[in-house]
């Protein structure tokens, strides 16, 4: 575009839409860095106070009042796999996920979900983590004493019958609820450089380019420098006083 409107021999018209299409990419361009820088704000917000509650609610959070220890052990009957892989600026991560059926009393219950970290890498090629228990082993279980029971607790079945420690949720739950902290803190802060550095770099930018590209006016249109006249001596070689020929202003030219 620049080169274009440059160019004394391009048509005004050609130069004027190619000045507006120069303009409206500027305006896309500023328009978009500005909706992420808003879209981040918004999102780091929104991660700031939901994690910062569901922190503050596992602080306040009484384990031993909240659960007591069933009379019974828990049988694992039953024990599900999977893996799945994440990205992030280090790399791939790759996570073995449990849980875990187990009975108690004849009736049969399924734990929530216990993701371990496996490998630094992509999950083909290596082998899964061991899972916390095996099928048939007994281990200790816990039910609640109150109800509704706290969100963080992280129920896996509708009594909410645990086999892993409550105390252990409570902890999982406050890095949960710092972790989400931390992730809406760096979020606004992208946000806020996006909308306060990035959005006006843009404008200026696009303000400076498109002016630099419409250049001065070209020569014969209004505002621009007139082209001199070019006077034709009369058939006895001579012009009038302070005439123009080929650009001099001269007095009086004798023919030869």
């Amino acid at each position: 575009f620049p080169s274009l409107l440059s160019n004394p021999l391009v048509p005004r018209a050609t130069m004027r839409a190619a000045n507006i299409g120069l303009s409206l990419a500027y305006a896309c361009c500023l328009a978009i860095v500005t909706l992420i820088g808003f879209s981040a704000i918004t999102t780091g917000a929104v991660l700031l106070i939901q994690g910062d509650n569901y922190g503050d609610a596992a602080e306040e959070l009484n384990p031993g009042a909240d659960f007591s220890r069933l009379p019974e052990a828990c049988v694992i009957a039953d024990v599900i796999h999977s893996s799945r892989e994440e990205e992030d600026s280090h790399g791939y991560r790759c996570y073995d996920d449990y849980s875990y059926i187990f009975s108690y009393q004849g009736q049969r219950y399924k734990s929530r979900q216990d993701g371990v970290l496996r490998y630094g890498g992509v999950c083909s090629g290596s082998q899964p983590r061991a899972p916390v228990y095996i099928v048939g082993e007994e281990v200790p279980c816990w039910q609640p004493n109150t109800r509704p029971v706290a969100v963080q607790y992280n129920c896996g079945n509708q009594m909410c019958y645990k086999v892993f420690d409550p105390e252990e949720e409570v902890k999982i739950a406050k890095d949960t609820g710092d972790a989400m902290e931390a992730a809406g803190l760096s979020s606004l802060i992208c946000g806020l450089l996006c909308c306060g550095c990035c959005s006006p770099a843009v404008w200026c930018a696009g303000k400076n380019r498109v002016g630099h590209a419409s250049g001065p006016p070209m020569p014969g249109m209004h505002g621009g420098p007139q082209p001199a006249a070019v006077v034709v001596p009369d058939q006895h070689g001579k012009v009038p006083d302070g005439q123009v020929v080929q650009g001099r202003v001269i007095g009086q030219v004798q023919g030869a």
